[in-house]
């Protein structure tokens, strides 16, 4: 499949795969068509651990789709450490340092996405190795010479010795978003908010969880503050997007694979599977908002859709004209 919008992580090679786990990232490198956004793909195998790293230039958003995780998250102000669990979606701060460990026996496997198309890493081990040995020892109290004793984790993904299961623990940079009200139940699936108003910290980020039943679809839309940027955890779609420029790209997306509408381009997605279809739509705003072309469809009288589409003016007498937005609807 051919788009600046569509990527698949079986196509790109892992910045890291080894025995602790696999780290993909999907940057405007490539995705050339992302505008403000990017996604990361972690799986972390037992024992498996994300060393200390901070962002210098994006929040970050995850969602945990399996297993179980331990977030060390150092703040301005405080330490915060906290449990992730399937179905729940926390946040990292621009520039605060965070690691993640593997809290399971069960792989553990969380995507993200960033507000900016190509996010910076910094580690740890690399911050504290670049101290001179005169300012370590004065901040440390450390012998001469102890930098010389310590040495750089090149991997982003190492390995623990086994450590007990943690026990859950709640923190305001996380939420439970499979267990929250679905805001939206129809016959053709549901939906599920990660925003602001959820979870108050986000910043630049947020999510939508939604589920298609078999003949389900989003209602045609877009958001005018926004881009959204599609990951299909399980099932089979049809994401169509319009361009400005009058390009129509239709692409096929199924597990394993997402796809990107820029803000205020018109977009819809169709299970065209057997199965319910599983999605996460990141957004590039905390609190992105929503036009549907049915609520649009509904402000004009028939005597004016007649004159835009030359029809007849009794034409859209036989069309059910909706008053607010469908979201969600059966086909």
């Amino acid at each position: 499949m051919t788009s600046d919008k569509f990527f698949s992580l079986q196509a790109i090679q892992p910045l890291e795969n080894n025995a602790a786990g696999k780290l993909i990232a999907v940057t405007s490198k490539e995705a050339p068509g992302f505008i403000h956004i990017s996604f990361a793909h972690l799986q972390l195998k037992k024992q498996g651990l994300l060393k200390p790293i901070w962002h210098p230039n994006a929040n970050k958003i995850g969602y945990c789709t399996q297993g179980k995780g331990l977030v060390s998250l150092r703040t301005p102000d405080r330490l915060e450490i906290f449990t992730v669990e399937a179905g729940e979606m926390f946040f990292i701060p621009q520039g605060f340092v965070h690691q993640i460990q593997n809290g399971d026996e069960a792989d553990c496997v969380i995507h993200f996405a960033f507000d900016h198309t190509d996010p910076e890493v910094m580690a740890f081990d690399e911050a504290l190795l670049s101290i001179p040995d005169t300012v370590f020892k004065a901040a440390f109290d450390t012998p001469a010479g102890f930098v010389k004793g310590l040495k750089k984790q090149k991997n982003l993904l190492m390995a623990l010795p086994p450590s007990k299961s943690p026990t859950p623990m709640s923190s305001p940079y996380k939420y439970n978003i499979e267990k929250s009200d679905k805001s939206i139940v129809t016959k053709g699936g549901y939906l599920q908010l990660g925003i602001q108003t959820n979870l108050p910290v986000l910043k630049g980020l947020g999510i939508l969880g939604f589920g298609l039943n078999p003949q389900g679809s989003v209602e045609p839309h877009w958001h005018t503050n926004a881009g959204e940027l599609v990951y299909i955890v399980k099932g089979k779609t049809r994401i169509t997007v319009l361009s400005p420029d009058g390009k129509l790209e239709v692409l096929e997306v199924s597990g394993g694979e997402g796809a990107f509408a820029p803000a205020s381009h018109f977009h819809h997605i169709e299970n065209v599977g057997m199965e319910e279809v599983q999605v996460i739509a990141f957004f590039s705003h905390a609190l992105p908002n929503y036009i549907g072309i049915g609520e649009v469809l509904g402000s004009y009288s028939n005597e004016e859709l007649a004159a835009l589409f030359n029809t007849a003016p009794g034409f859209f007498e036989a069309c059910k004209k909706p008053q607010g937005p469908l979201v969600i609807v059966p086909l």
